[in-house]
């Protein structure tokens, strides 16, 4: 009865994922935040001075880490006031008051902002005051209380996003989040998804057991490295928009933005996953324990869901539920190979010999995680069809812009762990009944594992680009 229910079973998979496919390319659209206009628009001449410098993204964007200033190229001068919504339900627009008269000059706007993903924007543009003397006091807007703009005047122009001081170190950051991630994730599906059906099959205590502690192993390594993380994370993203005074404005960063939801998230998923460890024990054999680490493994790629595209992208439900399972299923898929060479493997070699003659063994354990990579593999086809048609504009944009081109060279490598895993299901595994010596598998197993690792520094870059 359970074959018959999952042979039907696996024809409402596929026309789920074929359904949710069909959704993505009915209803997709792209969103980044860019600066879609400005009043004064850029290099224009103006006979009356502004009354406040208006300007309106393409998104909604955060007041919070927003900020405006306009700097005279000569002797003229004016007051601003404090930067504000135009309306309570428009926040895609951002008021800047002028509270006094601007001399006549030249001045530049330099701006910065974040939109739903809160990846910083930045730019620059200048327009000119040449109003006869009569033109008389500026007006103000109404209701803007008067206190100065602050803006890190060192920006980049045009809208681009800015190079921060700590870029490197970010970009090592958000590395380091994954890596953690699909360590904490890895060891979850080993232990429950693989180890689980090796039990049940027969494979001896001592086999399971060793594999669990070194599975559990790498599971609390991926906590450290998140729990690691979770200052460092606010400090850089501190300084990427007040450099500064990052430390003073940490407060700022971690309340009142979609990045801080994510923040906050991640601290309890991390203490969520060091509980489950504990309660685990130290050898990680308590079945409780493991059932809590999954639960905070789940919940940790929501994490990078909420700093990146897949939370600023329409239809935002359809992409954040795509990025939620990509991140999940190349986890699962990445995270659990690295568990069988390093937890599953050893424990085999150490006690195999003395298992049960009809203990699965290696051919079983290899058996039983390419069960959990073939679901991640269509996972991962499915989303990333869904994420890549969200994300572009045009098919064009693959090869003409910078994001499209590393996008490419992402799904380059996929392909060579997609073929490398093909290999290991249709050639190794097969061969492995038959001689079942685990040299068989660690060599292709460890190339595909080494170009998941680049997939991992590949997608790092892409999470904090443009999308132009």
């Amino acid at each position: 009865m359970k074959r018959i229910a999952r042979r039907a079973f696996r024809p409402r998979l596929g026309a789920g994922l074929a359904l949710l496919a069909l959704f993505a390319i009915l209803g997709a659209g792209r969103l980044h935040t860019e600066l879609k206009s400005s009043n004064p628009a850029q290099d224009t001449v103006l006979a009356v001075p502004p009354a406040a410098i208006t300007l309106t993204y393409t998104t909604d964007v955060q007041l919070a880490l927003s900020s405006v200033e306009v700097r005279p190229s000569g002797p003229a001068h004016g007051a601003a006031g404090k930067l504000e919504y135009l309306a309570d339900d428009r926040h895609d627009v951002l008021v800047l008051p002028l509270n006094e008269r601007l001399a006549n000059g030249t001045y530049t706007v330099s701006w910065s902002t974040a939109g739903p993903d809160s990846h910083p924007i930045s730019g620059t543009f200048d327009f000119t005051v040449d109003a006869p003397e009569e033109a008389g006091e500026i007006a103000g807007v109404e209701g803007a209380p008067a206190a100065e703009a602050n803006l890190d005047a060192d920006r980049q122009e045009g809208g681009r996003e800015p190079q921060p001081r700590f870029g490197r170190s970010q970009t090592y950051l958000t590395f380091s989040l994954y890596a953690g991630i699909v360590a904490v994730l890895g060891g979850a599906v080993f232990r429950l998804l693989v180890l689980g059906r090796c039990a049940r099959a027969g494979e001896s205590r001592q086999v399971i057991g060793l594999a669990t502690h070194h599975a559990h192993g790498i599971a609390a390594v991926g906590a450290g490295i998140l729990l690691a993380m979770v200052p460092l994370r606010l400090l850089m993203q501190a300084a990427s928009f007040f450099p500064d005074d990052p430390l003073g404005n940490m407060p700022t960063v971690a309340t009142g933005t979609a990045w801080a939801v994510g923040w906050w998230l991640q601290v309890v998923s991390v203490l969520v996953v060091v509980a489950g460890l504990l309660l685990a024990g130290r050898d990680g054999r308590r079945p409780a324990g493991w059932k809590v680490i999954a639960a905070g493994a789940l919940l940790l790629p929501i994490v990078p869901l909420l700093s990146g595209h897949g939370w600023s992208d329409s239809p935002r439900a359809l992409s954040a539920a795509a990025t939620w399972l990509h991140v999940v299923a190349a986890g699962g898929w990445m995270g659990g190979l690295a568990c069988l060479l390093l937890a599953g493997l050893p424990a085999l070699r150490r006690h195999g010999a003395d298992a049960p003659a009809d203990a699965p063994g290696i051919a079983g354990m290899v058996g039983a995680f390419s069960r959990v990579a073939q679901g991640a593999v269509a996972l991962l086809l499915v989303t990333g069809a869904v994420k890549v048609w969200i994300h572009i504009g045009a098919v064009s944009d693959l090869w003409t812009t910078p994001w499209g081109r590393t996008l490419l060279i992402k799904d380059l490598l996929v392909a060579g762990v997609l073929a490398l895993g093909f290999y290991n299901w249709r050639v190794v595994r097969p061969a492995l009944s038959r001689d079942a010596h685990p040299q068989r598998l660690q060599r292709p197993a460890v190339v595909e594992l080494l170009i998941g690792v680049a997939v991992v520094g590949v997608t790092t870059w892409l999470v904090g680009q443009p999308l132009n």
